[in-house]
């Protein structure tokens, strides 16, 4: 491994959540409230959190399967040298091209909320310096910052959906299915696409200490991040309405404003974007650590470290074209980034998983 750095099942569980949820809390609310209405909240509790207990169980399968290699090492073992290397290619421009909206999602939130006489460039640079240290350091360093800012997280999640339950209309939830099960079938597709990027466990896990424990670590951060994704859909909807909760670019800051006003706590929105920033880091720091790993494996160095700076400018550059403003970031996420993540979250691992059953392949050999 060209990391050396150990992490353990708790620490992968908690990374998985932050993964996960320091980007869904801010767009699922408005995101499945597009599609279901005021039914969102069941595609993220039952369809999404599916999905994400079969990337989940597809990843770690072959994780037991090649206990000490990536996905990029042992896809040409799997499907041959020419189109294993190019599926591990796929997977590096997957990684870099969903860490670039990342890196935009930051800089737009930011100049939406907060500073917005400020050049989108500045917070672009600075969300890619403190994740390239943070990929310098290893995964274990990473991973034991996300054990330090969980509690925060989790705090800043739950704490807002408490704040505003008194203000939460039964009304805005009712009907049930109202519209049949069809909306609810469209609006899980976003919320399981960020379901599944638990799927950068493919890179991870020969850096787990206790392999044995990844599926239920894994399946714990799946299943959590369904009831708080749940609570905070639940929350927003019946604070703001299906309709103008599907109107609303960051949901849950204006949920965080209204709290603010409705608790009369000062400022309160700065503590969930200091938070949400922290925990968004987290997140740039392991598709950035997922991708430069995964480019240092393909070419076969024997160091990733030299390949951050190259990834960061990469980063830099393509977060400042991928997407033009927050209305085609929204349209991004929620119909072209379903696509790419099905593909490379389940349907590629799971050939994977076929091919190698069949072709009996486990570890560096047939068996």
């Amino acid at each position: 491994m060209l990391d050396q750095g150990k992490i353990s099942a708790s620490q992968l569980s908690l990374l998985l959540f932050t993964l996960v949820g320091s980007t869904a809390m801010l767009f699922i609310p408005a995101v499945t409230a597009e599609s279901a209405g005021r039914d969102g909240w069941m595609s993220i509790l039952f369809l999404s959190t599916i999905f994400g207990l079969l990337v989940a169980w597809v990843c770690t399968s072959l994780g037991q399967h090649f206990p000490r290699e990536n996905i990029i090492e042992y896809s040409p073992k799997v499907f041959g040298p020419v189109l294993g290397h190019l599926i591990s290619l796929s997977y590096i421009f997957f990684f870099i091209w969903t860490n670039a909206i990342i890196v935009g999602e930051f800089a737009d939130f930011m100049i939406a909320t907060f500073l917005p006489e400020t050049p989108r460039l500045v917070f672009v640079l600075i969300i890619v310096w403190l994740a390239a240290y943070a990929v310098r350091n290893g995964l274990e360093v990473i991973g034991r910052l996300n054990q330090f800012l969980f509690p925060l997280l989790l705090i800043s999640y739950l704490g807002l959906v408490v704040f505003v339950i008194n203000d939460i209309k039964l009304a805005n939830l009712t009907p049930v299915l109202e519209n049949g099960i069809k909306p609810v079938l469209k609006g899980s597709l976003p919320p399981s696409a960020w379901r599944g990027e638990i799927v950068l466990m493919l890179m991870i896990l020969p850096n787990l200490n206790q392999p044995a424990k990844g599926r239920k670590a894994s399946i714990y951060a799946v299943v959590f991040l369904g009831i708080v994704l749940t609570l905070n859909t639940i929350a927003t909807v019946g604070v703001f309405g299906a309709e103008l909760s599907s109107h609303l670019t960051f949901p849950y800051f204006t949920l965080a404003d209204y709290g603010q006003v409705a608790i009369v706590l000062e400022r309160m929105e700065a503590l969930v974007m200091l938070v949400w920033v922290a925990g968004l880091m987290i997140k740039i720091a392991m598709f950035y650590y997922c991708g430069v790993l995964a480019l240092a494996r393909w070419f076969n160095l024997q160091d990733y470290k030299p390949l951050i700076t190259p990834i960061g400018i990469i980063l830099i550059a393509w977060s400042s074209i991928i997407y033009e403003n927050s209305r085609e970031l929204v349209e991004l996420i929620s119909k072209t980034f379903p696509v790419y993540a099905f593909t490379f979250e389940l349907l590629i691992p799971a050939l994977l998983l076929a091919v190698a059953a069949v072709r009996k392949k486990r570890g560096g050999s047939s068996q």
